[in-house]
């Protein structure tokens, strides 16, 4: 299919719209890495918040009154 594709857009589409058309790929798949790298970082910081919150000491806080 890549092959198929990579003919089609060299045989009928004109120098111009080759071009514009390799150029929104690129910018494409730049976008699609940030969102990616993005994605890496927030799924580092909730994992470090789960460690912290599991690490954290529980405290009970008793609030009865005796008589």
């Amino acid at each position: 299919m890549r092959r198929f594709r990579k003919w089609l857009l060299e045989k009928f589409l004109p120098a111009w719209a080759k071009d514009s058309v390799y150029a929104e790929n690129k910018r494409l798949l730049a976008q699609l890495e940030r969102q990616a790298q993005d994605m890496r970082e927030l799924n580092a910081y909730i994992d470090g918040l789960e460690t912290a919150l599991r690490s954290m000491r529980r405290i009970v806080i008793n609030n009865e009154v005796k008589p």
